[in-house]
């Protein structure tokens, strides 16, 4: 789905406001791309990975008004690129809940594995786990389906690779500096 505003968002020269808007117009698009069936059921969990995920929160609240929204704290190790916790609210799951993660970035898997582990471990069903994101390198996109089906994973763009920090490539930055507005 690479489409013009998320053209427009790899562009880095653009500033704070025109990446928000770009990124409001992607992440409606990408929650369009919910499947019927799964819009249609009751026990929804939208699981948050901050920060840069309060980004989907328009657009998935739109789609899921009465959901439950769980917060995942989980941060990347900029010299071991290993995700760490340092903060959860989940609500009770159980088997039939049905969990969307949003996280807009999934290079390494790493923040999306934890989380998925974690949402299991409360009593989620990998089978009943989704993850919504921008864009991934094939790396993450490999870690993430070796733990829920592929199917449940909707991509804005899945990228050429990660690169020896691994950040992906060509990407289009650091999505919460850019979004919140903090210089990368």
């Amino acid at each position: 789905m690479e489409s013009k505003k998320l053209t427009l968002m790899r562009d880095r020269t653009k500033g704070t406001e025109e990446f928000r808007k770009a990124s409001d117009i992607v992440t409606r698009e990408l929650i369009d791309q919910i499947p019927e069936d799964l819009k249609a059921k009751n026990d929804i969990v939208l699981a948050v990975i901050l920060r840069s995920a309060i980004a989907f929160l328009p657009a998935a609240l739109k789609t899921f008004p009465s959901a439950k929204i769980s917060i995942l704290g989980l941060k990347r190790d900029e010299k071991t690129a290993i995700a760490f916790w340092y903060y959860e609210n989940i609500p009770p799951l159980s088997a039939n809940t049905t969990v969307i993660i949003l996280d807009p970035m999934l290079a390494t898997g790493g923040s999306a594995v934890k989380a998925v582990e974690k949402l299991t471990e409360k009593g989620a069903e990998p089978t009943n786990i989704h993850f919504i994101g921008v864009i991934a390198a094939p790396e993450g996109l490999n870690a993430l389906t070796a733990m829920i089906p592929k199917e449940n994973v909707i991509l804005g763009a899945l990228d050429e690779k990660l690169d020896t920090a691994k950040f992906i490539v060509p990407g289009l930055g650091d999505y919460g500096n850019r979004y919140f507005g903090y210089k990368s």
